[in-house]
């Protein structure tokens, strides 16, 4: 009889609310996913130049930027299945409100309407992870993590590959009914699709916080100052870093490499296959070789891979360059993103149960503010003719800054985790 390897026995045996809550994610990340393949080809469409769209685009992360420290704040200690249900309720209906007043030329609507989408992402972001370990029991919270994390990837390939299918398709003629599948009509269905999250999220348990302050809810205690400034260290240090040449990836492909956007999608698309396996995997990895091997050890290798990538721009002549710009491409993503369970896992093992949700409102806020800045900093270095090999060991350097300051957390909390309660017997050895 075909039994199940032993690590994906571990994801079967994860309590129903988790898998209720990573299939909610999905419907949710389909969304996100949709927008980060097609939005800007949707807005360019309409007739808006890059300067417009990237304005419209951003009121997402000003309303991050802006409120998610307050949003942390307020729901540090409080029940989270209300705000989550409220934000899978507003996330998909201001999306869907987002592409309408686009689509009828409503450009002050859709500005307000991309900022209420901003909001309702944050509600959703900074509770995800402080609910899925409140849902979870302590022994399964790598498996629980990893599965949050992997629903991205599969949302990723899901968008990518229905957007290929219906565009391939183009238009259908039924009578006088004519269907043209084009990036708003992709939109439209995968947008439309995720308002079936809120019933899932409805479904969900609602646990109460085990610790509670009694302080008013915007007092931080002193003690706690300094244990969530080094917490967010490495995450300051990895979002500048990602902001300066990730989100710029497909342009280093078109103008260095010469790679078409169809190329560049499929070989993007074998990536995320590639992230939602490594993604299943990192319980099994953090198992076998500790936080060290799961963080450091993966990340390192990632980083590796970028700068190398990046370096490919000195060797473009030959023909080895592009084969293997391609092979770190599909390769950084997959270890990068393998890192991402572990070190959240990490980061509120770290800062205890009662600064979870003002770190996860923190870490939004800092990338949504590190994405900002480094994208007009990229702007400015390409404006004065900065080779992009540069740009990636820029890159490269903050990332192995922002890993390596991990080691201080790992150290903390296997201190922890290695001193034994007071009060609490030592176990009697028993048989080897």
């Amino acid at each position: 009889m075909f039994r199940l390897p032993a690590w994906l026995e571990r994801y079967r045996l994860l309590p129903a609310p988790v898998i209720l809550f990573a299939a909610g994610q999905f419907l949710i990340n389909l969304i996100t996913s949709a927008q980060f393949l097609l939005l800007n080809l949707f807005l360019k469409d309409k007739g808006l130049d890059d300067p417009a769209i990237a304005a419209l685009s951003s009121q997402r992360f000003v309303a991050t930027f802006f409120l998610a420290l307050p949003a942390g704040l307020w729901l540090r200690g409080r029940p989270l299945k209300k705000p989550l249900w409220i934000g899978s309720i507003l996330f998909p209906l201001t999306a869907l409100a987002s592409l309408e007043t686009v689509r009828l030329g409503m450009m002050d609507a859709a500005s307000f309407c991309f900022l209420a989408m901003g909001f309702a992402g944050l509600l959703l972001n900074v509770a995800s992870l402080p609910m899925t370990l409140r849902i979870t029991p302590p022994h399964q919270s790598s498996e629980a993590l990893s599965l949050l994390f992997a629903t991205w990837a599969a949302a990723s390939i899901c968008g990518g590959v229905l957007s290929s299918a219906l565009q391939g398709i183009g238009r259908i003629d039924v009578g006088a009914l004519h269907i043209v599948f084009d990036e708003y009509s992709t939109l439209l269905i995968l947008t439309l699709a995720a308002c079936a999250a809120p019933f899932l999220y409805a479904r969900l348990p609602d646990p109460q916080v085990s610790e509670k302050s009694d302080r008013h809810w915007l007092h931080i205690h002193r003690e706690d100052w300094p244990v969530l400034m080094k917490s967010l260290v490495p995450t300051i240090c990895i979002a500048t870093g990602a902001g300066l040449s990730i989100q710029f990836l497909n342009l280093f492909f078109s103008h260095v490499h010469h790679m078409g956007s169809a190329a560049y999608s499929g070989y993007g698309s074998i990536s995320n296959v590639l992230v939602l396996f490594a993604g299943l995997i990192v319980p099994e990895v953090k198992r076998r070789f500790g936080w060290r091997g799961a963080i450091l050890g993966v990340q390192t290798v990632a980083v590796l891979l970028l700068a190398v990538m990046g370096l490919t721009e000195l060797f473009t002549a030959t023909l080895w360059a592009l084969p293997l710009a391609i092979g770190c491409f599909i390769l950084r993503q997959p270890l990068m993103s393998m890192a991402g369970p572990s070190t959240s896992e990490l980061t509120m093992s770290y800062v205890g149960e009662r600064n979870r949700e003002l770190v996860s409102a923190c870490n939004g806020a800092i990338w949504s503010g590190a994405w900002w800045l480094a994208a007009r900093t990229f702007e400015l270095l390409r404006a004065n003719q900065l080779p992009y090999w540069q740009v990636f060991l820029t890159t490269s350097v903050l990332y192995f800054v922002g890993t390596f300051s991990y080691l201080y957390l790992i150290r903390q909390v296997e201190s922890r985790e290695t001193t034994p309660v007071r009060g609490t017997p030592e176990p009697e050895p028993g048989p080897v």
